[in-house]
């Protein structure tokens, strides 16, 4: 929405500071939950965001004059309402996209770390037969599925940062590499999401582009080939 259009929409009721503020948040919001949530727009979440901002104006305001008393500023916890309310309404567009197209398989960053934590560097789930290559991990009370070869594919695509990172973060520890600062990770693991989603759903958008990884680390070739038993 525009300045104007907020003004209108909230009969004025909204100040052309915080008609600034809401819009300045509403489109960091929307750009961040676009990144977790692929089948999203960032733009239609930060508008969506905004109408129910407007909305709840009064509470919102409210909110807003208690900021000192929380210690954060004005941004931090319109920052903080606009998220809850965008989380909510992306993640029911999830499901029901989910359950729209069957035959689509979409991650989200939250879920492909829980698969990497526990599934990916995890001998025994190299270990099953090879009929039975899904392995599944609870996430937000739901049930996960994916094929490890799937994964596998994802990050021989993305670059040898990103992988590094990766096996760093979640990796056997008898390889002794330094614990990588959480931004990196978080980072890292998006990019697995946008890759994985790539490979299973071509339609979205390419790969990673320039440095994208055409093999794997000898390391990490080494310690799977061995829990394989090849």
């Amino acid at each position: 929405m525009t300045h104007a259009q907020i003004q209108e929409v909230g009969n004025s009721l909204i100040s052309d500071e915080h008609t600034e503020l809401l819009m300045q948040v509403a489109a960091h919001v929307g750009r961040k939950l676009a990144y977790q949530y692929p089948t999203e727009n960032a733009e239609d979440i930060a508008s969506e965001v905004t109408t129910q901002a407007i909305a709840e104006w009064k509470h919102n305001a409210a909110q807003l004059a208690k900021a000192a008393n929380y210690g954060r500023s004005e941004y931090e916890v319109l920052f903080f309402l606009l998220s809850r309310r965008a989380n909510e309404y992306c993640g029911k567009r999830h499901y029901a996209y989910m359950l729209e197209n069957p035959q689509a398989a979409v991650y989200t960053p939250r879920e492909v770390r829980a698969l990497l934590k526990e599934f990916y560097f995890n001998p025994d789930a190299w270990e099953t037969p090879s009929k039975d290559t899904e392995h599944g991990v609870a996430v937000d009370a739901k049930s996960l599925w994916v094929n490890l070869a799937d994964l596998k594919s994802a990050l021989e695509r993305v670059s040898d940062r990103v992988h590094e990172t990766i096996l760093a973060a979640f990796g056997p520890e008898d390889l002794n590499l330094p614990e990588p600062d959480k931004r990196r990770v978080s980072d890292a693991v998006g990019a697995v999401t946008r890759e994985l989603n790539r490979h299973l759903n071509p339609q979205l958008t390419s790969h990673e582009g320039p440095g994208r990884r055409k093999a794997m680390p000898t390391e990490t070739a080494v310690y799977i080939t061995h829990k394989q038993g090849v």
